[in-house]
């Protein structure tokens, strides 16, 4: 597979010459981890058809969406998108877990999961797998069913919850430099509004949904909106991925 790369102009690329060896752990400062979010969407703005995403990821998609699950500590997923994408172990092709062995980290990243409400999907195939490590913030007192996963879990109050704490708990107790946020929209719009995304990476797939499917965010507007810059567009099959970093001036 090679990647049309359009913006910055250049030659073709493999999926590995574009998702692997980011350093985005060179770039965490201050007290939190460096966040970088993921996400696809259809030409108006939808987030979902029917409910998921799968109609939506062509096969670059694909490949981007599992590398970039290489490059960071953590990755983050908000317990609705847990539950309907029915989630498994982060990495579980030999090659990945290379890769990421290859640029110093365990073969598979923390698994992060948030709930104010404490309502949190146990069942999906996540838990039952023994390489699982997963960091989970709950209410005070949730109990977690005997599982193969090797799971940590953090007491918050649901009142006063922040993802900024959150986020500092990460890099503070679990040495979390890198965090990959995959959705879904609430979840996205919460760390918009704490002012807590770093990047995009964003596949606008060729097709057209319609209809009152939600788009990458939801939620209350942010006060003013957040300046981004285009690092690199490239093209497979139709699909645009594109790569957005905070502008320097914002």
């Amino acid at each position: 597979m090679r990647f049309r790369q359009a913006i910055p102009p250049g030659p073709d690329v493999s999926p590995e010459e574009r998702y692997a060896g980011l350093g985005l752990d060179e770039r965490a400062g201050g007290d939190r981890p460096y966040v970088v979010c993921n996400f696809v969407s259809s030409a108006d703005g939808k987030a979902t058809a029917s409910g998921r995403t799968a109609p939506l990821a062509g096969e670059g998609d694909k490949a981007a969406f599992h590398l970039l699950r290489t490059q960071v500590d953590a990755v983050l997923a908000g317990t609705g998108t847990l539950g309907i994408e029915r989630y498994g172990v982060p990495v579980r092709d030999d090659r990945l877990v290379e890769i990421r062995l290859g640029e110093g980290r365990p073969a598979q990243p923390l698994a992060v999961i948030i709930s104010r409400s404490g309502d949190i999907p146990f069942e999906i195939p996540l838990f039952a797998d023994a390489r699982s490590r997963i960091v989970l913030y709950a209410p005070n007192g949730r109990a977690v069913p005997d599982c193969a996963a090797e799971v940590t879990v953090h007491d918050v109050d649901p009142v006063r919850l922040h993802l900024g704490e959150v986020l500092r708990s990460l890099r503070r107790d679990h040495d979390v430099r890198s965090l990959l946020c995959e959705g879904g929209p609430v979840l996205f719009n919460a760390l918009l509004a704490e002012d807590l995304v770093d990047e995009l990476f964003l596949t606008v797939s060729p097709v057209l949904v319609g209809g009152d499917e939600l788009g990458i965010t939801t939620g209350a507007g942010l006060e003013r909106p957040l300046a981004l810059q285009l690092v690199w567009a490239l093209e497979h099959d139709g699909n645009l991925l594109l790569r957005y970093a905070r502008s320097p001036a914002d």
